[in-house]
């Protein structure tokens, strides 16, 4: 069986098929440590994409990936919370 991989799962998102990206991205949560992966959980749980909309469980994500480096995360950080305090601290 092909390992999934990032493309994947943003394949299915740009198809809004989210039914399909939101277990994918769960998938290779579990497999990778890939802050890419764990901001777009966030994005899921932020909009209810293929998942309950849960707005403190896309902050924890998007915390966790911006800590990692996630660039989106910390706008997403900056733009949710509209301060620096959430997103530009390591």
């Amino acid at each position: 069986m092909e390992a999934i991989t990032l493309d994947d799962a943003m394949a299915a998102y740009e198809e809004d098929n989210y039914e399909v990206s939101f277990p994918l991205l769960v998938q290779l949560s579990k497999q990778s440590k890939d802050p890419e992966v764990t901001y777009m959980l966030g994005v899921h749980y932020h909009n209810g994409m293929g998942v309950a909309k849960d707005l403190q469980k896309a902050i924890e994500l998007w915390k966790k990936a911006s800590k990692n480096g996630c660039v989106d995360a910390q706008y997403a950080l900056l733009e949710i919370t509209q301060t620096t305090s959430q997103c530009c601290k390591g």
